[in-house]
């Protein structure tokens, strides 16, 4: 799968440290290389204390990091320390482990709103499928950037 930054996105920061680390992560294994590839949802990633924001666009078999926020389904909002953090959780059973020290921080982050994901359910018209779709889409996404995985 090629991992590209658009040229629009070549000056930001957040755009060339996560295409490094999907590059490394799927390169390194075919288990992250098949969940990039079945993603299907458009992920924005901000990070408000440094002003960057960035979207991951995968669709047929390419996955392009664009600059902004653009036609993203699921927004994941942190400062820009929490976000390298997130690639720190343990992969378990295929989802996220929080019973470990770094999974029970991230946890605490989301309670304390240091961490916000948005746009996982349709409001006021819940769509289920959607839903389920967006929430597997994430978990895949959180797999292939974990270096613990």
């Amino acid at each position: 799968m090629e991992i590209t930054v658009d040229a629009g996105a070549e000056e930001n920061g957040l755009a060339a440290m996560l295409q490094g680390l999907l590059a490394e992560n799927t390169a390194a294994s075919d288990g992250k290389r098949r969940d990039l590839e079945r993603i299907r949802t458009r992920f924005a990633v901000v990070a408000p204390d440094a002003e960057v924001a960035i979207t991951i666009a995968c669709e047929g078999g390419r996955c392009t990091i664009l600059d902004g926020e653009r036609d993203a389904e699921v927004t994941i909002t942190a400062d820009s320390g929490k976000i390298p953090e997130m690639s720190l959780l343990q992969i378990r059973y295929g989802l996220p482990w929080v019973l470990d020290e770094a999974g029970q921080a991230f946890v605490r982050a989301l309670v304390k709103r240091e961490i916000k994901i948005a746009g996982l359910v349709d409001l006021p018209i819940p769509r289920p499928l959607d839903t389920l779709r967006r929430a597997l889409d994430l978990v895949r996404l959180t797999r292939v950037l974990s270096v613990n995985g």
